[in-house]
């Protein structure tokens, strides 16, 4: 039997409440929604926060669980277990929200209210496991990250190649408020912030660079003068945000040149 999941908003908590940081059990022993571990099972824990996914400054909130491969397996302990009730989705640590809908095999257990399910391809570790539970009023909504969170936050963290250096740096940021004292993550907070300055810098001047060539390429002298007024504008915020910025050598000797040349035309205008 299979289960279609779907994307459903976030809401409350799911089966009790449970600490961020549990160790796996042996058996299955109270209702809730488990992930088969390397060793015994680990709950799935609630997401409290009225959100449509996790926000990272709350990752030291939600259980992880160590698996032995890649393989997906869960145990669904509940009165009256209805597979259009409960659904179940992926969503990988990365700056860009991507939340997936997959499907599972189920199978009743001979415990009552007991059924194992299954995956039909691997997932692989830092992948958070979303479980919506409720109904069109009530949507309760855990969530368990595979493998070591802090692991994983560092691994993805240490791609030096990410887009957009601002938005990792926000997202390194929260991830920093849920753990304060990793020092790796710290360490790679100061990379990105240096990445992200660079990359605000390039940006800065990318519209200098802009108006530099439509004043190159006007002909009339009146759209001359107007191209150099805004490039005037433009080098001036520039130096403002990056006064030491890689093109800020660049950017004085070109607001020298347009004052000038603006002096001329405005004289023959």
């Amino acid at each position: 039997m299979k289960i279609l999941v779907r994307l459903i908003s976030a809401a409350l908590l799911i089966c009790g409440s449970l600490p961020g940081w549990s160790k796996p059990v042996d058996s299955i022993e109270t209702y809730g929604v488990y992930v088969a571990a390397d060793k015994g099972y680990v709950k799935v824990g609630p997401y409290t926060h009225i959100d449509q996914f996790v926000d990272f400054k709350y990752l030291h909130e939600i259980p992880f669980v160590t698996r032995a491969d890649q393989s997906l397996k869960v145990i669904v302990y509940m009165k009256d277990f209805n597979e259009n009730s409960v659904s179940f989705e992926l969503r990988p640590i990365d700056t860009i929200v991507d939340i997936r809908e997959i499907k599972f095999d189920i199978k009743p257990l001979a415990k009552p209210d007991m059924y194992e399910l299954t995956l039909d391809k691997p997932v692989k570790d830092g992948v958070m496991l979303h479980v919506h539970s409720g109904n069109f009023f009530k949507d309760n909504f855990g969530v368990i990250m595979l493998g070591d969170t802090q692991a994983q936050l560092v691994k993805y963290f240490e791609q030096k190649q990410l887009p957009d250096a601002p938005i990792v740096v926000q997202y390194l940021e929260d991830a920093l408020v849920a753990f304060p004292n990793n020092a790796k993550l710290k360490e790679l907070a100061v990379y990105w912030q240096k990445a992200a300055n660079t990359e605000k810098d390039k940006k800065g001047y990318s519209y200098v660079e802009e108006k530099w060539q439509e004043y190159q390429k006007a002909e009339k002298l009146k759209l001359k003068a107007m191209y150099l007024r805004d490039l005037i504008g433009e080098i001036n915020g520039y130096l403002n945000d990056h006064p030491d910025g890689y093109k800020a050598d660049e950017a004085k000797q070109r607001k020298a040149i347009a004052e000038e040349k603006l002096k001329e035309y405005e004289k023959l205008l």
